[in-house]
């Protein structure tokens, strides 16, 4: 199995997001906005760990992590 097919659980943390956007403009399919429309969220609960890593890269306070991972 390639990285691309990995699912992974993935997480944005709440606090450090200043809901710049990024992630959901880059990945609108794994990410999307909160009940206050105001910070992102995780839409799934896991996801291809390629498409994860690609949005980290642009987060950034570095707010999106991969479970397991610190």
């Amino acid at each position: 199995m390639s990285q691309d097919e990995n699912p992974r659980p993935y997480f944005i943390n709440p606090v450090c997001c200043n809901g710049c956007g990024a992630c959901v403009s880059m990945e609108p399919e794994l990410f999307g906005w909160d009940e206050s429309g105001e910070k992102a969220a995780a839409l799934l609960d896991a996801a291809p760990e390629n498409a994860v890593r690609q949005a980290m890269a642009y987060c950034p306070h570095d707010c999106i992590e991969i479970e397991g991972e610190e």
